[in-house]
């Protein structure tokens, strides 16, 4: 400060406070997020039903989609090879070539 103003010994006082001590001094104000009383339960009681409809909502979806599922593939034909059948649409079992390979099929019998 400039030495030739006056200042009052309030202000005075004012100006050496650290604004942190100010600060920690300072009465904190009351929080207004804690809640209290009949709101705590009733929020309680939004919270356990918002989870239970959510679990609900959940599993009706899963049977909901595994029962439609079935369904469509109950009602939809399931196509097949034609050469599988023959001139009337009936499978042809035992003309069919069916190959099994066995054995390590990485494995080379080139340099045997």
């Amino acid at each position: 400060m400039q030495r030739d103003i006056e200042v009052s010994p309030r202000e005075e006082t004012d100006l050496e406070m650290n604004k942190g001590v100010e600060f920690l001094l300072r009465t904190p104000p009351k929080p207004t997020y804690i809640i209290t009383g009949w709101r705590k339960k009733m929020q309680q009681a939004i919270i356990a039903l918002s989870v239970m409809v959510g679990i609900l909502t959940l599993g009706f979806g899963a049977i909901l989609g595994y029962l439609i599922r079935a369904y469509l593939q109950d009602t939809t034909p399931q196509y097949s090879h034609p050469e599988m059948y023959d001139e009337n649409g009936n499978p042809l079992p035992d003309e069919l070539i069916a190959i099994r390979f066995e054995g390590n099929p990485t494995q080379n019998d080139d340099e045997d």
